[in-house]
């Protein structure tokens, strides 16, 4: 027998003679929901004991399409009742054995089991990721300027003075020839040079600012319409929580 460990929901449902059903959307502990229409008749609670096999993904039960036709024909005349069993009208001439295994959704309002539908909806998941914001350029020009600096610098000058001296005095070694003296001057030049030495520096940093940032995106939910044929008018939107069952309330 299979167990409720090898189904999940979406599986594909067949019938024995290859027919596809439609798809698993609830499962419980011992039988499992077929979904072929948005409610009642048309969704079948199956039992794990109708599983013929289980292959490629999908199930395939014991019975055949003629089974389920015939299965529907009889809710709709309101032959069959409770779980498996069948009572005046047709009788079991519908062609669905009475230990079938399989039943319509409207029979289980007696059930303590409960049908689950999944409401889906979206939410937001919000991430941060690094992008460009910007650059700061630093350039440096370079300007050209005069300094002036006052440098003392030293040269040599020529001062003649005459002095008088002794009459009389000898003279040695006079040639009575004329003659030039040469008395070289001096004088100190201002040679300017230039070096480069640095003048002060410039530091830039990156701080990191943080700031809050509203994000709005919409969002998709999905909702239940509950539709009663004695009342066609009477209808409601609901919001359901997880605790609510839009078929069967307990």
């Amino acid at each position: 027998m299979f167990q409720r460990t090898q189904l999940r929901e979406g599986m594909t449902v067949r019938s024995i003679d290859g027919e596809k059903l439609g798809k698993v959307f609830s499962i419980g502990d011992d039988a499992f929901h077929i979904e072929k229409g948005l409610f009642f008749p048309k969704d079948y609670l199956v039992r794990y004991a109708d599983i013929s096999d289980i292959r490629d993904g999908e199930i395939i039960l014991l019975h055949g399409r003629e089974s389920l036709r015939n299965l529907s024909d009889e809710d709709r005349y309101g032959t069959t009742t409770g779980y498996g069993t069948t009572t005046t009208g047709l009788g079991t001439s519908a062609g669905l054995r009475a230990d079938a295994g399989i039943k319509d959704r409207t029979r289980e309002a007696g059930s303590t089991e409960g049908v689950t539908i999944p409401l889906h909806k979206e939410e937001l998941d919000v991430t941060r990721r690094d992008v460009s914001a910007g650059e700061v350029r630093v350039h440096k020009d370079v300007v050209e300027e005069v300094k002036t600096v006052e440098v003392p610098v030293r040269r040599e000058r020529a001062r003649v003075e005459r002095r008088n001296v002794d009459p009389g005095r000898p003279a040695m070694n006079a040639s009575f020839q004329e003659e030039t003296v040469v008395v070289p001057l001096r004088a100190e030049e201002v040679d300017v040079q230039k070096r480069a030495v640095v003048d002060e520096e410039v530091v830039i940093h990156k701080d990191a600012i943080e700031e809050e940032r509203r994000v709005a995106e919409s969002v998709r939910r999905e909702e239940v319409e509950i539709s009663s044929p004695d009342d066609a008018d009477n209808r409601r939107s609901l919001n359901l929580t997880p605790d609510d069952d839009p078929l069967l309330r307990r």
